[in-house]
């Protein structure tokens, strides 16, 4: 019959057996080969990086890494167990490390909302902490046409600063890079990653209620910030502003970006001839009707080619100045407005120009309201 030699933290996690017994020494572990003899010198590592990094924290998560072969030899003893006859490395190991680390620090360990994140390392034999990634929600207002909603590296340069940039590295300036900034110095975090429902184009803006986003803040010092104070700033930006700041947890992107909304949208459309409130009538019979989008033109580059059936809800028209027309159109997700209007050269159908027998194109586009209401329903602490 097969015996393995474990140590006495590896043959703590088998119930008695005669497959199993105490080995003359930790290096002679059939398991860990002397590893987890390592334990202490790596918490004390990681109380010492989370004191030295500076960083505000009240409680923590850890996590460990084996090599593959330990990993492996144990399922090799496993084997010979039944399921409740055992317990892994990895969750034996994370419950001590979890003590230890609260012994040392008197704080609470909270696997799913931590302050801080301790790593321990038996591959490299390295333990370290690090603040948990910030997240913040919130909805943002674009007043500008010339800002793109995530960093745009320059086509020129590639982001590294060149004359047809004039150094930012950057296509447009971004409602990224505005958020990010206020944010980041508010929570002293090293990075802002912006996560959105949706998108404007450059020349859009986000009016109204604004559009939802969560920012990812890495590497944050702080974990608190006044978000009243910083509302006030954003407020005074004329070109990007959020609002309804607060604190959520990571799973509520995908909440935000995974959702659809309906969309409101405030257009105004010029033609090759002057439209009359005799077109306003015309075009107001798309309320209603279910569009056959083929992917526009405009981003054929990073879509795929397909037809995408949506529906305006509703659309009025009435005319403005200059022979042109104000549309206030109620739309479903994903909804190509400007399409609706131009045709794209008849990859959308029915359109205004195929409505109205004449070319027309959208002037100025605006997203005046987005139905996220149901947002405000989800515990999100």
């Amino acid at each position: 019959m097969q015996q393995f030699p474990l140590c006495a933290d590896c043959l703590s996690r088998f119930d008695n057996s005669a497959r199993v017994f105490l080995a003359p020494q930790g290096t002679d572990c059939h398991i860990c080969k002397g590893l987890l003899s390592k334990t202490p010198e790596l918490v004390k590592q990681a109380i010492a990086s989370a004191r030295d990094g500076g960083f505000e924290w009240e409680s923590f998560s850890v996590s460990s890494s084996f090599p593959k072969i330990v990993l492996m030899r144990e399922q090799e003893v496993a084997d010979f167990f039944a399921p409740n006859e055992c317990t892994s490395l990895k969750n034996k190991i994370n419950s001590e490390l979890s003590a230890s680390v609260g012994d040392a620090s008197k704080k609470k360990n909270s696997p799913k909302n931590p302050d801080a994140i301790f790593e321990f390392d038996f591959i490299k034999g390295i333990g370290r902490a690090k603040p948990a990634t910030i997240y913040v929600h919130g909805h943002y207002n674009k007043l500008s046409r010339q800002h793109c909603q995530s960093r745009w590296h320059c086509s020129s340069c590639n982001g590294r600063g060149c004359p047809d940039c004039k150094g930012s590295g950057m296509n447009y300036p971004s409602v990224e890079e505005e958020i990010s900034k206020v944010l980041m110095r508010a929570f002293f975090a090293t990075d802002g990653i912006l996560h959105a429902s949706g998108r404007e184009d450059v020349d859009v803006r986000a009016l109204g209620g604004g559009r939802p986003f969560i920012m990812e803040l890495r590497n944050p010092k702080k974990r608190r910030a006044d978000f009243s104070a910083l509302e006030a700033e954003f407020a005074a930006n004329p070109a990007v502003q959020a609002k309804g700041l607060k604190l959520v947890r990571k799973e509520f992107i995908d909440t935000v970006c995974g959702s659809h909304f309906e969309k409101e949208y405030s257009a105004l459309v010029g033609a090759d001839r002057p439209l009359t409130g005799v077109d306003a009538k015309k075009i107001e019979a798309l309320s209603g009707q279910v569009l056959f989008q083929q992917t526009p033109t405009r981003v054929m580059h990073r879509r795929a080619d397909m037809v995408r059936k949506r529906k305006v809800i509703s659309l009025r028209a009435e005319p403005a100045a200059d022979g042109k027309l104000r549309l206030v159109i109620l739309a479903e997700a994903g909804t190509y407005i400007k399409e609706l209007i131009s045709s794209d050269s008849g990859r959308t159908k029915p359109s205004v120009a195929e409505m109205l027998s004449c070319k027309a194109v959208c002037e100025q586009l605006d997203v005046t309201a987005i139905h996220d209401f149901f947002l405000e329903t989800i515990r999100i602490d």
